[in-house]
């Protein structure tokens, strides 16, 4: 988990109070509603690191093919030796 500290005037400060009674929230709760409802109308979306895509694909069974990259390095290979 991350901390956003935010510095605002008292009347900002009580503005967001009230808002997150009338909510029925906490403060926090509120805060962090209200930066995800401004990001869902604005069609703002992060992209997923893509170590925790995979792992999410391991850990669901969803992933058939092998992940280039690292992965790569754990395949056995056997050499060829002329008799």
């Amino acid at each position: 988990m991350k901390n956003l500290f935010i510095r605002c005037s008292q009347e900002t400060y009580e503005l967001a109070h009230a808002l997150a009674k009338k909510e029925s929230r906490s403060l926090n709760k509120q805060i962090i509603h209200m930066i995800h409802n401004e990001a869902d109308v604005k069609g703002v979306e992060l992209k997923e690191d893509t170590a925790e895509q995979e792992g999410k694909m391991i850990y669901s069974g969803s992933l058939s093919e092998p992940v280039k990259g690292l992965s790569g390095l754990v395949e056995t290979k056997t050499q060829d030796f002329p008799d």
